[in-house]
């Protein structure tokens, strides 16, 4: 990776702003995502509360929906808005989804999923979710249409050995898109983001990496060691360029000690890098963006907006 980036210029948090977000890395983007972004806001979901954060896109100023009506924790797996106005979420590890009312947030429904998932996300005007497999080549995404969980695109499961090694194979994220693509990815295994478009067509990029194998892979027990996990968040522009956080850096993966995660942010044009911005603490997930700056939450619960000129 350092050699691709040779030449490139380093960019700092110019400014960080004074909001933070709940309790730090407990708070409201978990590991799958949780946030929705709009003309004039970004929304966050915040299971501690539970809540819906609203963030100001021009001013960073926040506001607070509390969600109501929760029989069961939510998950912080991510967040749907759809064109119904309501909030959907999941609940009790992806068993419940619960939509609660984009205005009161008092909840409007709670429905058991035949088919658990892992993750929910915003498909344009429907909901999108991503399901639990415990078999190969099975479809894994999900869009919610006239009351029910449909197949959405060609992306499977993939295979591994042993069942806690196929489940983290198959960990599947969804980032913040755009009118015309969604961008995917595998948690677990290589840099690449799946571009899935309103029809469920798939196209692949091939993206930066800042992760190495493990020194303790094929030698430790702890389940997930043996991948690597380059990709933490996407943010996909309109013009097609991607911004990617990284994830695992070095050769410690995320359940390893010591790991070093999300120092870095970098716009992808093409399969081209053609910026980095560094970070002096762990990133989490990107909840907005141009070619020259993004807005940052960070582990810490704080929210920043970083410079990349």
């Amino acid at each position: 990776m350092g050699s691709r980036l040779a030449g490139f210029f380093a960019f700092s948090v110019s400014a960080v702003s004074s909001v933070a977000i709940a309790d730090g890395p407990s708070g409201p983007v978990g590991e799958y995502g949780g946030r929705w972004i709009g003309g004039t806001e970004i929304r966050v979901l915040d299971v501690s509360a539970p809540a819906l954060r609203r963030i100001d896109r021009a001013t960073m100023s926040s506001s607070i929906l509390p969600l109501s009506g929760a029989d069961a924790p939510l998950d912080p797996y991510g967040v749907a808005l759809p064109a119904d106005g309501t909030v959907w979420v999941l609940a009790d590890k992806g068993r419940f989804l619960f939509r609660f009312s984009r205005t009161s947030g008092d909840r409007v429904e709670k429905r058991r999923l035949a088919d658990p998932c892992q993750g929910i996300a915003t498909f344009w005007d429907h909901a999108g979710f991503i399901a639990v497999r415990l078999r190969p080549n099975e479809r894994m995404v999900l869009r919610a249409e006239n009351g029910a969980l449909r197949p959405f695109s060609s992306v499977v499961s993939r295979s591994a050995p042993g069942l806690p090694e196929h489940l983290i194979a198959n960990l599947l994220r969804c980032g913040s898109g755009t009118r015309f693509a969604v961008p995917c990815w595998f948690l677990a295994g290589a840099p690449e983001v799946l571009l899935l478009d309103r029809s469920g067509g798939v196209r692949s990029a091939i993206v930066p990496s800042f992760a190495l194998p493990s020194r303790a892979r094929g030698l430790s027990r702890e389940p997930g060691v043996g991948f690597t996990y380059p990709v933490r968040d996407v943010f996909l522009l309109e013009g097609g360029a991607l911004w990617v956080l990284t994830n695992q850096e070095g050769d410690r993966t995320p359940v390893e000690e010591g790991a070093s995660r999300g120092r870095h942010a970098v716009l992808v044009r093409g399969g081209r890098s053609e910026r980095l911005v560094s970070f002096d603490r762990e990133a989490k997930a990107i909840l907005d963006a141009t070619e020259r700056s993004l807005v940052v939450l960070f582990a810490d619960g704080s929210v920043g907006r970083a410079a990349a000129p």
